[in-house]
């Protein structure tokens, strides 16, 4: 069993990696890669917050009508749209654009992030008979 500070910080890392791999390796397939890479770092993320969350029936009202994981979703295709801009084009007038991809997507998950009430994770303790 893993640690509880590396099993929180997982989807973290999962997200840093492909990020560094979209920007750091040149090529189609590293940054589809790391896309992929951000991609099960969020879903991870999102369902361990789904499943701590303890004001669903507001999270519902909040989401404007849109499907659970589109809603969920919004601030990672965002950083994703931004990373692959600026690594996958030679223009440099997409540059200002993808820089405000990145950060209105992290402006919305750091936003979402902080309203979240999450109940804390309680430790399992195993009693030996």
């Amino acid at each position: 069993m893993l640690p509880s500070y590396l099993y929180e910080t997982l989807p973290y890392g999962y997200m840093t990696a492909g990020a560094a791999a979209v920007v750091f390796t040149p090529g189609y397939v590293a940054a589809l890669s790391g896309a992929i890479l951000i991609l099960a770092g969020a879903l991870v993320w999102i369902l361990r917050s789904d499943h701590r969350r303890g004001d669903r029936q507001k999270f519902y009202l909040k989401a404007g009508g849109l499907p659970f994981w589109l809603y969920e979703m919004q601030p990672f295709a965002y950083v994703i749209a931004g990373l692959l801009c600026w690594q996958l084009t030679q223009n440099q007038f997409v540059y200002p654009f993808a820089l405000i991809f990145i950060v209105v997507g992290a402006q919305i998950f750091f936003m979402r992030s902080s309203q979240r009430k999450h109940q804390v994770p309680q430790a399992q303790r195993m009693s030996h008979l």
